[in-house]
């Protein structure tokens, strides 16, 4: 890894020194019950400027013809418009996270021969965007690979279950933690790998993972350098199973995760909010999956949408709430291939469907008093074909 150039604030130091003891601890063996449980890169969420959404475009992944875009709605605005950073080939995908008010930081995962990931900042929703140094250990997969703190700081998860953060965009990469450690401070967990970073509102680092000793929730609050699992406790119902946490979020003055109980036909889905500090967590009702796989999530404000692999579409507005079913989705939504296609905040509340086909993006709003979908807007983006082979 290249030399790190500055300094990073003196928790984080803190937290490397108690935790370099433990760092060569590993998690656990993975959960029986099949492939591990995973979203898609395709999500969307608001932010102080207004809402961001990313989703794949072009073609066939095997041709490296896949293309990962960004796409801006900014407040006050109905209409949404392409804001992918240029000069860098995003077969990989691309994470997004807020910075505060209209400014956006995006980091590209690492494809083909590219062994790091480069970072993009931009002031205005993603009008232009300048260069910002570079992850040098490549970002991890999962949809909350990247997050930014209250203060500005950013926080990234490695492919090799590291955890990385920065003081603010364009400053060093400094190591907090690894999952192995983190294993080692909350086994009761029986963590089997880490999902999610992420910062509370008041600032606490948050990290999220599949937990292979049934019942338990993996999301781990990190205090004066020691970890600690702070839940959620689910009920005795879904008590038999893995938990896996599938995202974590902002959801206004809260944090907010995602989570999957169980597994197979028995596996329901969860949401779940947080205090400001991210230490107590609610959980919404369960939702059955009836075997379908959740693929895209996207938040707005304290409401979570969800699309599943079966085509549906399912919402939950908080704490205690039950899942509500959206409108059957247009068939360009529904048969959308992972990566393809998301929800996103619709202007004037609810939801809207994004879909990818090819080189357009279509923008799909639900018609007022008739619970269909009509296509409000299409935005055509040049794929660069056969640049990246």
């Amino acid at each position: 890894m290249s030399p790190r150039g500055r300094l990073a604030p003196a928790a984080v130091l803190s937290a490397i020194a108690l935790l370099a003891g433990c760092g060569s601890a590993r998690p656990a063996a993975a959960p029986p019950g099949g492939p591990p449980v995973t979203l898609s890169l395709a999500t969307a969420a608001g932010y102080p400027g207004g809402s961001w959404a990313v989703l794949v475009m072009g073609g066939s992944q095997a041709a490296h013809n896949d293309f990962w875009q960004v796409f801006v709605r900014p407040a006050k605005k109905t209409a949404w418009q392409l804001a992918t950073p240029p000069g860098v080939a995003s077969n990989g995908g691309i994470s997004v996270a807020a910075t505060g008010g209209q400014s956006l930081v995006a980091a590209l995962r690492p494809s083909q021969k590219l062994a790091f990931s480069p970072l993009a900042r931009s002031a205005d929703n993603g009008t232009r965007w300048v260069q910002d140094g570079l992850l040098d250990t490549p970002l991890a997969a999962g949809v909350s690979a990247l997050a930014a703190a209250p203060d500005g700081g950013l926080i990234a998860l490695t492919s090799g279950d590291g955890v990385e953060v920065s003081a603010h965009p364009g400053a060093a990469w400094t190591r907090l933690a690894t999952a192995g450690a983190v294993a080692a401070a909350a086994r009761s967990c029986g963590l089997t790998r880490l999902t999610a970073a992420g910062y509370a509102p008041s600032g606490t680092v948050l990290l999220a993972g599949a937990c292979a000793r049934p019942g338990q929730a993996g999301i781990f609050a990190e205090q004066a350098g020691r970890w600690t699992r702070v839940g959620p406790r689910l009920p005795t119902a879904l008590a038999r199973g893995p938990v896996t946490v599938l995202q974590l979020a902002r959801a206004g003055q809260a944090s907010a995760a995602l989570l999957v109980a169980g597994t197979g036909r028995r596996a329901r889905l969860l949401g779940a909010w947080s205090s400001r500090d991210g230490q107590q967590w609610r959980l919404s009702a369960p939702y059955p999956l009836d075997g379908a796989q959740p693929r895209s999530a996207a938040w707005a404000a304290s409401t979570l949408g969800v699309l599943l692999a079966d085509g549906r579409a399912v919402s939950v507005t908080g704490p205690g709430a039950a899942w509500q079913p959206l409108p059957a989705l247009p068939a360009e939504a529904a048969g959308r291939p992972a990566g393809a296609a998301t929800l996103a905040a619709a202007p004037s509340g609810g939801f809207q469907a994004l879909t990818a086909q090819g080189g357009r993006l279509s923008v799909w709003t639900l018609a007022s008093g008739t619970g269909t979908w009509r296509r409000s807007q299409a935005i055509s983006v040049a794929i660069p074909y056969g640049s990246s082979g």
